[in-house]
């Protein structure tokens, strides 16, 4: 947002912009990629040299914002880690609603990999990072990713190979995941019930064609073989890597109702209003059973799902007074947990409602937020020198 830009010093402009090709006559809002390149960018792309990358999403709900608002973040981590930082500008919500963001970031990386030698790109060295709901695309993006990849790896996609199996939690029972949206459960159940709607976006992706039987439940999966290829994000065998994940005070329970963050919050009158969550949760998730979904809500997700599609090294800031403080604890203890050899670092910036980094306030002090941007940047740094 533009009131973002203001305190000083200046941020950077990207340094040029390209656009994902349009889904179809119905595709209203262009996907654009924002890259800001490290200062030598052009004269070491002609000698081939390929720089890591950091695929960024903006904060707003899934409603406001563009991708312009972290340009700060982005000279940050192109000064201190020599890294590109390519800003996602998705579709936003209520036109574009639940997965739509999720999906455009997918479709993101495919740009990305197929034009890596174009764009000076080393994938095998790709990180993520995100403010808000661009921090809970930071994780649920490579959760959509790895589940469409397996579909796709699938070279009879009879309907029951369509379905993941993984573990729950806790019990040792297994549930089925799959791309189709999940409905609500029961408090401890180990089963679900698929939804009755779905959202426009989620249409272009999967359609509901075939009834499977399972042990506990009869349930609609999806059969995409007839949908048009260049309607959804396709995955398949990749050399894209991504090696970490940046998250900045994530939205990661979209089941959790607000009433419940702001009364066990430490400071309610520090949250945000109740009109404005209101519209950020039913324009983006207007169906509640997709809630669910572990591209919805990460901290739902099983835990070897988390340990399979998400990266060795996370790094997670929340903020003391934050509605969303204590689910982000309760992710990282997930994180942690999960296996997969998982390398997670927290903090919580004390005193400090949620986005405070992106204050309207003129007089907010950039130089102490600088020093949080720049010395997550260095940990970038770090964890590309190591692969």
């Amino acid at each position: 947002m533009l009131l973002h830009g203001y305190p000083p010093p200046i941020p950077p402009s990207p340094s040029f912009v390209r656009a994902l090709p349009r889904l179809g006559e119905s595709d209203s809002q262009r996907v654009k990629l924002y890259f800001y390149t490290p200062k030598k960018y052009a004269e070491q792309k002609r000698a081939g040299h390929r720089y890591p990358v950091v695929v960024n999403f903006h904060g707003g709900g899934f409603c406001i914002g563009k991708a312009t608002d972290d340009a700060r973040w982005a000279r940050a981590v192109v000064e201190c880690a020599e890294m590109v930082v390519v800003s996602v500008g998705y579709r936003l919500a209520p036109e574009a609603p639940f997965p739509a963001a999720v999906d455009d970031g997918v479709r993101a990386l495919q740009y990305l990999e197929d034009r890596a030698e174009e764009l000076a790109l080393d994938v095998s060295r790709v990180s993520l990072s995100g403010f808000s709901s661009g921090g809970n695309l930071a994780f649920t993006v490579p959760l959509r990713r790895h589940l469409l990849q397996q579909d796709s790896s699938r070279a009879s996609p009879a309907p029951s190979a369509l379905l993941t199996p993984y573990e729950m939690a806790g019990d040792g029972s297994s549930i089925n995941l799959h791309l189709s949206t999940f409905a609500q459960h029961s408090q401890g159940s180990s089963s679900f019930r698929p939804s009755a709607s779905r959202s426009q976006s989620a249409q272009h992706l999967l359609r509901q064609t075939t009834t499977t039987t399972t042990t506990t439940t009869t349930t609609t999966v999806a059969n995409d073989s007839d949908i048009d290829s260049n309607e959804r994000p396709q995955p398949s065998a990749s050399s894209l890597r991504i090696i970490s994940i940046v998250s900045w005070y994530p939205i990661v329970d979209y089941v959790l109702p607000r009433h419940i963050r702001r009364d066990r919050s430490v400071f309610p009158s520090k949250t945000l209003p109740k009109f404005m969550t209101t519209l950020f949760d039913h324009s983006y998730m207007p169906h509640e059973a997709n809630r669910h979904l572990p591209y919805a809500s990460p901290l739902l997700a099983p835990p070897s799902l988390l340990a399979d599609a998400l990266p060795k090294d996370i790094f997670l800031y929340v903020c003391e007074w934050d509605m969303l403080l204590h689910e982000g604890h309760e992710f990282v203890d997930k994180l942690k947990g999960c296996g997969g050899g998982k390398v997670v670092r927290s903090m919580m910036i004390e005193s400090q409602k949620h986005a405070w980094d992106k204050s309207v306030n003129p007089l907010r002090d950039q130089e102490s937020i600088d020093v949080f941007y720049r010395t997550a940047a260095q940990q970038l740094r770090i964890v590309n020198a190591r692969v």
